[in-house]
C-alpha cells in the first residue's frame, strides 16, 4: 500500500500518509501520481476511519515542482494531474472519513491548498505558509479559493492570496487557518493521539457529524434542525450509542459507590 515517495502506515484505524518526494516534497512527477494513487486507496478503504497526511524531511509540501513549470511544462501532465488532484481534494472534503493534515516546515502554493483541504490542520511552531501563486503569475488552485475564505474570512483570504506574504504558525493559528500549534518533536505523537481517539468513534457518527458541519453554512436553521432530527433517533437506537451510554452509567456508578 506504500510507494517510495508516498508511504502509508496503518495504525488502529488511522492511515498515516507521508509524502517523501524530492525537493521539499514538491509535486512533480516523482510525487504527484503516487500521492494521488495513495490517497485514492486510503479514502476508499473501509478499514480506514481517519486519514493523516504529512510531509517528510522537515517540510509539508512546496506545491508544484517549478523545475518543470513554464515552457518546460507538459500541458497534458498538468491537466491530468490537476484533474486527479481536484478529485482527491473533493473526496477529502466530501468523503465520510475525517482527514487531518500535519504541517511541518513549508506549505507553499498547492501544498498550502492541500494543507487546508482537510477537516483539521495542525502545525509545528516552525511552519510557514505561503499562498505563492501571485509570485509566479498564476491563480490559486486545488480548491484554495474555496477553502481559504471559509477558514479565515474573505478579507484575510484576499490579503494572503493577493500579497503572497509568508505567515508563521502562530499567526496562522490566531486567524483560524490552522487548529493548533505543536513543537516539531511532539507533533506526530500528538496528532496520532487525536487521530486514534477519533478513529475509536463510530464511523457513522464521524461521517454524519462531518457532513452536517460541512453543509451548515449553506442551510437555514430550520433545515439544519430537521436534518439533525431525521438522523438522531436512528443513532440513539444504534448499538454503539447504547454501549457508550452504559459505559458512562457504569463509570458514574463506580464513582458514586
Amino acid at each position: 500500500m506504500s510507494d517510495e515517495n508516498f508511504k502509508v502506515e496503518m495504525m488502529d484505524g488511522v492511515a498515516r500518509c507521508t509524502m517523501s518526494g524530492p525537493t521539499m516534497n514538491a509535486m512533480g512527477k516523482d510525487l504527484l501520481f503516487p500521492l494521488i494513487e495513495g490517497m485514492e486507496r486510503v479514502l476508499s478503504d473501509d478499514e480506514v476511519r481517519v486519514v493523516v497526511l504529512r510531509g517528510d524531511g522537515g517540510n509539508f509540501c512546496v506545491g508544484a515542482d517549478l523545475s518543470i513549470m513554464g515552457e518546460k511544462m507538459d500541458p497534458v501532465f498538468l491537466y491530468e494531474g490537476m484533474q486527479k488532484m481536484n478529485s482527491i481534494g473533493l473526496a477529502m472534503h466530501d468523503g465520510p472519513k475525517p482527514v487531518i493534515t500535519e504541517v511541518d516546515g513549508w506549505a507553499v502554493g498547492g501544498g498550502f491548498s492541500l494543507a487546508i483541504s482537510s477537516d483539521l490542520t495542525y502545525a509545528t511552531d516552525r511552519s510557514q505558509f505561503l499562498m505563492s501563486f501571485m509570485r509566479i503569475s498564476i491563480i490559486p488552485d486545488l480548491g484554495s479559493a474555496y477553502f481559504l475564505p471559509r477558514r479565515i474570512g474573505l478579507a484575510r483570504a484576499k490579503e494572503l492570496a493577493l500579497t503572497a506574504r509568508v505567515i508563521g504558525a502562530e499567526e496562522a493559528c490566531q486567524i483560524g487557518l490552522i487548529n493548533r500549534v505543536f513543537d516539531a518533536e511532539s507533533i506526530s505523537d500528538e496528532v496520532m493521539k487525536i487521530a486514534r481517539r477519533m478513529a475509536s468513534s463510530s464511523p457513522r457518527v464521524l461521517a454524519m457529524t462531518k457532513r452536517n458541519l460541512d453543509v451548515s453554512n449553506t442551510l437555514d436553521l430550520k433545515t439544519m434542525l430537521d436534518a439533525e432530527a431525521a438522523v438522531q433517533p436512528y443513532l440513539v437506537m444504534s448499538p454503539e450509542h447504547q454501549r457508550d451510554v452504559q459505559k458512562f452509567l457504569d463509570k458514574q456508578k463506580d464513582v458514586g459507590g
